[in-house]
């Protein structure tokens, strides 16, 4: 894989020079003066990227292909954090990019995933550009007092930036983005009868991946009945390899909690109708954490019944807490969005990873 993306690095170079991605703006410094209002600013330290920043954030749309591009660059650039491998390939050919951040025998584990509705792409962006806040911060860097790599090295990160990237393509460039006829026609079709490809939150296949799982499969009161840019859940739960790689990514640890990124709504989901009294309470916690970071409102168990989606699956299936942050004002989100998207999230993971460091999860 070395050998196939040696070239990256000048390629990528290039690429965001010509895309206005300014590779002498410093994001970690800027960053740690966004926090002036935030209670966690007097005790955030953070280090310099003299470099600039590998993951580019002023172009409205962040490819997969980028992100594998961004992913090699962080791993050649901090190999003592950051660790990746292509997995599960996708009805396209696709592979998904399973990563690791923080000690890999660390004692506990968090899972963060982005991207499994193909217009909110946005979410990939952020949670790359957090990635690599982190890892340059690693060896210097604290958090209330704590050293970053203390935290990490207790706490890992296993991450899913991007599980959905067929339908990312399709979102960004319509048929374009499509690899096989079938998929093409289908794209050709919906923009025919007035869908914008942009719109699309399905996988290459019609399925909405976040609803392709088991807890609440079909109950969705927006359910459509064949494939669809949005809410088909597909024939059965796990039909969907992407689906099916979530589940096997949920299952190599024992995860402490589940982050999920997804766009828009400026606002926070958490718990699950049917899930345990104490897992929905520990959601709670957990989104509180958030809350005090971003201000997003919360949105609790009772607000919908499951529906075959990810954080509906996890917390029944492992009762483990899991939140669902929803970034922005629209799908897909404006790029002019992201910075103060950014710096309301930024230090969420270490907030969360001290918490249960701490065993407060």
């Amino acid at each position: 894989m070395n050998n196939l993306l040696s070239p990256i690095i000048l390629k990528v170079g290039l690429v965001c020079l010509l895309s206005g991605c300014n590779p002498n703006s410093n994001v970690q410094s800027a960053t740690a003066e966004s926090h002036s209002h935030d209670t966690e600013t007097e005790t955030s330290q953070v280090g310099e990227n003299s470099q600039g920043p590998i993951v580019c954030v002023t172009k409205q749309l962040y490819s997969y292909d980028e992100m594998l591009e961004d992913l090699e660059m962080l791993q050649q650039k901090y190999p003592q954090c950051v660790k990746y491998e292509l997995k599960a390939e996708t009805y396209q050919g696709r592979q998904i990019p399973l990563v690791t951040f923080g000690n890999a025998n660390a004692k506990r584990y968090v899972m963060v995933m982005s991207a499994i509705h193909a217009r909110e792409y946005m979410s990939a962006q952020l949670v790359m550009s957090m990635l690599e806040h982190y890892a340059s911060n690693y060896e210097n860097g604290k958090y209330k007092e704590t050293p970053l790599k203390s935290i990490f090295d207790n706490v890992c990160f296993i991450i899913v930036p991007m599980a959905n990237p067929d339908g990312v393509e399709i979102a960004q460039k319509g048929e374009k983005g499509a690899l096989t006829a079938d998929v093409k026609r289908w794209v050709q079709q919906n923009t025919k009868e007035g869908t914008k490809y942009d719109q699309i939150k399905s996988n290459a296949r019609g399925v909405d991946l976040n609803r392709n799982f088991r807890n609440g499969f079909g109950k969705d009161r927006r359910y459509k009945p064949t494939k669809n840019y949005s809410h088909h859940p597909g024939p059965e739960p796990y039909s969907e390899i992407e689906s099916v790689f979530l589940l096997e990514v949920s299952q190599m640890h024992d995860y402490a909690l589940f982050l999920n990124y997804h766009t828009s709504g400026n606002l926070v989901y958490y718990g699950c109708k049917n899930a345990q009294q104490s897992v929905n309470n520990a959601a709670l916690k957990l989104s509180n954490i958030i809350k005090h970071h971003t201000g997003f409102p919360l949105y609790g168990p009772d607000t919908s019944p499951a529906c075959g989606s990810w954080a509906d699956e996890v917390e029944v299936l492992y009762k483990r807490p899991s939140a669902t942050i929803e970034l922005g004002s629209k799908n897909p989100v404006p790029i002019a969005e992201f910075n103060g998207l950014y710096k309301k999230n930024l230090w969420i993971w270490a907030d969360v990873a001290l918490a249960v460091m701490k065993g407060q999860f």
